[in-house]
C-alpha cells in the first residue's frame, strides 16, 4: 500500500502540467463510460455527486446553477451507463439520493489524486477548461486536444490525433478544425 502511494506521488512529481491535464481528462473520460464526447458539464456534475454523496437533483441544480432539464438528462445518462446509483430518499418520497459507484468512483478518485483529493480544485480545473474553450458545451475530447497541444506545442494534427480517444479520423479532424475556427488553436 505504502509502496503504491509513493510510486504514484513520484509519477505526479515527474509529470509536466500538460501531461497532468491529459491524465486528469483521461480519468474523467474513464469515469464517464469511456465516452470522450461527454461534456465538461457532465464531468462537473459527476464531481459534484462524488463530493456530495446522497445528493438530489435539486441540490445539484442549486449548487452548480444548472437548469432542471439539463441535470435530469445528465443524471439519467449517468444512471443508464452505470456511473451512478439512485435510491429512494429517506427524507422525501419524491426525491432520489444519488451517488457514484463502481468504475466511475475508481476513475474519479484517480483524477482527484492530482488535486490532493479536493473536489473544489477539480471543479475549478473544469471551469477553467470551459472558459478557455469558449464553446457552449465543450467536450472532454476538445479538452484533451487542448491539453495535448499545450504539452506538445507545435505538433502536427496527425500527431495530436494519434493521442486522442478512439473514434473516426473525421471526428478528430472535425473537432480540431472547430477549435481552430473558434480561435482556441492556431493552424501552423
Amino acid at each position: 500500500m505504502v509502496t503504491n502511494m509513493v510510486t504514484n506521488l513520484a509519477r505526479q512529481a515527474m509529470t509536466t502540467q500538460g501531461q497532468k491535464a491529459c491524465l486528469i481528462i483521461d480519468h474523467l473520460v474513464e469515469a464517464l463510460a469511456n465516452d470522450a464526447s461527454s461534456s465538461i458539464r457532465r464531468a462537473m456534475i459527476l464531481v459534484d455527486i462524488d463530493q456530495n454523496p446522497g445528493t438530489s437533483q435539486a441540490e445539484i441544480m442549486e449548487r452548480l446553477r444548472i437548469d432542471k432539464s439539463t441535470v435530469n438528462r445528465e443524471v439519467e445518462w449517468m444512471f443508464n451507463y452505470g456511473c451512478i446509483i439512485r435510491k429512494e430518499s429517506s427524507d422525501d418520497a419524491r426525491s432520489k439520493d444519488i451517488q457514484l459507484c463502481g468504475y466511475s468512483k475508481a476513475a474519479l478518485d484517480k483524477a482527484l489524486v492530482y488535486f490532493g483529493g479536493r473536489h473544489e480544485n477539480l471543479k475549478a480545473f473544469l471551469k477553467g477548461l470551459t472558459n478557455f474553450l469558449k464553446q457552449e458545451k465543450p467536450s472532454l475530447r476538445e479538452a484533451k486536444i487542448v491539453a495535448t497541444v499545450f504539452e506538445k506545442k507545435n505538433a502536427e494534427k496527425s500527431e495530436i490525433a494519434k493521442d486522442l480517444y478512439e473514434g473516426s479520423a473525421s471526428t478528430k479532424n472535425r473537432v480540431m478544425n472547430k477549435l481552430i475556427e473558434d480561435g482556441v488553436l492556431t493552424d501552423a
